[in-house]
């Protein structure tokens, strides 16, 4: 454990010293230069940041305008082909409907006409047998 703490111990004093020294060195009148050189590349730096990032969403904009565009065309898209088969189905139902009628009045119609017949057969008249 001894052998592992005498390093870490230089390593920091060293980094402590470099940190030190360059402390000095930015506020010595030759640092002041330096200085003010980091900081006018730090702001060309971070305006070029700030216009990429601009750029960045302008186009992430454009892309998510173009996607709810999209989505909003499918959207009414599926809507008319919804009423369209909507409005098929009840023309269908309807059509299937009339037909339902038409063939339970057809087939009143025939055993009216059978019950008739019988009735005549028999001898009876229809009132005859309503009484009956």
């Amino acid at each position: 454990m001894k052998n592992e703490t005498i390093p870490r111990g230089l390593s920091f004093l060293a980094g402590a010293a470099t940190g030190l020294a360059l402390g000095l060195y930015l506020n010595s009148e030759r640092g002041s230069a330096l200085r003010e050189q980091l900081v006018g590349h730090l702001d060309d730096l971070l305006q070029h940041f700030g216009e990429s990032a601009q750029e960045q969403l302008d186009d992430l904009m454009a892309t998510l305008n173009t996607v709810v565009e999209r989505g909003l065309l499918q959207v009414a898209d599926l809507q008319n082909n919804l009423e369209d088969t909507t409005d098929s189905i009840g023309d269908e139902l309807e059509e299937v409907m009339e037909e339902a009628e038409t063939n339970f009045e057809n087939g009143m119609e025939t055993a009216r006409r059978r019950l008739l017949k019988k009735f005549a057969a028999a001898g009876l008249e229809p009132d005859v047998a309503r009484k009956s």
